[in-house]
């Protein structure tokens, strides 16, 4: 029998009699030399003692030819300190009688209040930061022989700074109230909710129908507020489409906007709620979405290898171009820093657009610092490697984890050191022609508009020669 710290009673008739001569004797120590009976109960106490069972009934539960009576009907269990009473009642049906205990319940607190843990902007100046900014003495870190460990000096000193200008504070957030619900909805809703609860207590048919009055008013005057309010707004923004759209999503239509409601997934025919488990179910699916979904693909022909390549490139008077990633200069930095969007999504480590961009004259020479002694080491921070998953329902069942889309909030820092490599690696395929010239996707000045105009001239014209067209459309 295996307990697994799980909360154990038992009840019924055990047919061993605790009561000797009118005493109860389960608690007494019993002499070896007793007779079978004392053996027993002996034999029965050292079960209990082994599961760390307590029997909680010490007074007769059968009266019969026997004056003093016997104790015959047990309760068994591990968590005596739970117990809040427990006896034994006469009921009259039975030469047994009936036994009972009480277990304490501790109360379940639900629609408890949600708390949040933000930055306080309230006293915060831009002066005031780049003050403190400026009296911070960061070493040169191209000197550094470990880019953590620059990385790590520079983003503690960041943090002390932002944490004096912009302390960390909680505070509970609350529904958005309707803009439907107005005072006389307000004194309707508490007149019903006072009159239920004095129905509760009384449990009075006149009460009853007091609430049920004031009920029915509460919701009459509910649907009477949102009809009017709903048919003003369509009427008032019949020629704007946006709030209109608006008005008619807020009616309860489907929406992709964020839901507060809490995930639940479910995991070999369970569906788990626990926070842990729940990250570790959406880190084992996407970690390992690539490669399943590459056991599912047939095998291909190598017909695309390195040579087939290299013989496009000589076609098109292309040879052997060298790239490499060169150092990147401050002001390079400064403009990155500069565009910036103030409102982007803080990091793991809660460092929001806000701070890089305000304090930019002060930060682009540390962090281009940090960008060329990652660029002349080859290798990248840790600490940008770390993301915070953030999973988006796309659409079907929500319990199944491939019905979600992951969203990376990457640290910003690392945004700088990636545009710096992205903006690198694009003017090497430029100024080299190593790009499709229709190629639309992920280009500056190539937009869809672009992709679409060529498309539709391409098919355009070949129906003015007679000719068909064909589409291969890969997602």
């Amino acid at each position: 029998m295996y307990l697994n710290n799980r909360d154990i009673y038992f009840l019924g008739d055990f047919n061993i009699n605790l009561v000797k001569n009118g005493k109860y004797i389960f608690d007494q120590k019993l002499n070896a030399k007793d007779d079978a009976y004392g053996s027993l109960v002996k034999n029965y106490k050292e079960f209990c003692s082994i599961f760390s069972l307590k029997q909680i009934i010490n007074t007769v539960t059968r009266v019969g030819c026997n004056s003093n009576g016997s104790l015959l009907d047990h309760i068994l269990t591990n968590c005596l300190l739970d117990i809040f009473h427990s006896g034994v009642i006469n009921m009259g049906i039975s030469d047994h009688s009936l036994i009972y205990c009480t277990r304490k319940i501790n109360s379940l607190r639900f629609h408890s209040h949600k708390e949040i843990r933000f930055r306080s902007l309230k006293n915060y100046r831009v002066d005031d930061f780049n003050n403190l900014l400026h009296l911070l003495e960061f070493p040169n870190y191209e000197t550094f022989n470990d880019v953590d460990k620059a990385y790590e000096d520079f983003f503690q000193k960041l943090t002390d700074v932002i944490n004096r200008v912009a302390p960390f504070k909680v505070a509970r957030i609350k529904g958005n109230t309707p803009e439907w619900f107005d005072m006389e909805v307000s004194e309707k809703i508490n007149l019903r909710d006072k009159l239920f609860r004095k129905f509760k207590k009384s449990h009075l048919n006149i009460d009853r129908e007091l609430y049920n009055e004031a009920r029915n008013t509460a919701q009459r005057i509910i649907k009477q507020k949102k009809e009017n309010f709903f048919t003003k707004a369509l009427e008032e923004n019949v020629k704007n489409p946006k709030k209109l759209w608006d008005t008619i999503k807020s009616l309860g239509l489907p929406s992709k906007q964020s839901s507060n409601g809490r995930i639940c997934l479910k995991e070999k025919n369970k569906i788990i709620f626990e926070a842990d488990k729940i990250a570790e179910s959406f880190k084992n699916f996407f970690s390992s979405l690539a490669s399943d979904l590459l056991l599912k693909l047939p095998s291909m022909p190598n017909i695309y290898g390195l040579d087939s390549v290299k013989d496009y490139y000589k076609k098109i008077n292309i040879n052997n171009p060298v790239f490499s990633i060169h150092r990147v200069e401050k002001e390079t930095i400064l403009k990155i820093l500069l565009n910036t969007k103030a409102d982007k999504a803080a990091c793991i480590y809660g460092l929001i657009g806000r701070f890089l961009k305000d304090g930019s004259t002060v930060l682009c020479e540390p962090i281009t610092q940090i960008c060329n002694l990652s660029i002349k080491l080859n290798v990248v921070p840790k600490k940008f490697k770390i993301a915070k998953l953030k999973p988006i329902f796309k659409k079907g069942c929500s319990t199944e984890p491939k019905n979600y889309r992951p969203i990376s909030l990457l640290p910003l820092i690392s945004k700088v050191l990636e545009k710096v490599i992205h903006d690198q690696t694009e003017s090497f395929l430029r100024e080299n022609e190593l790009l499709y010239k229709f190629q639309s996707g992920f280009r500056s000045h190539h937009s869809t508009d672009f992709c679409l105009s060529y498309l539709t001239n391409k098919i355009m014209t070949g129906f003015d020669s007679g000719l068909l067209t064909r589409m291969v459309l890969i997602d």
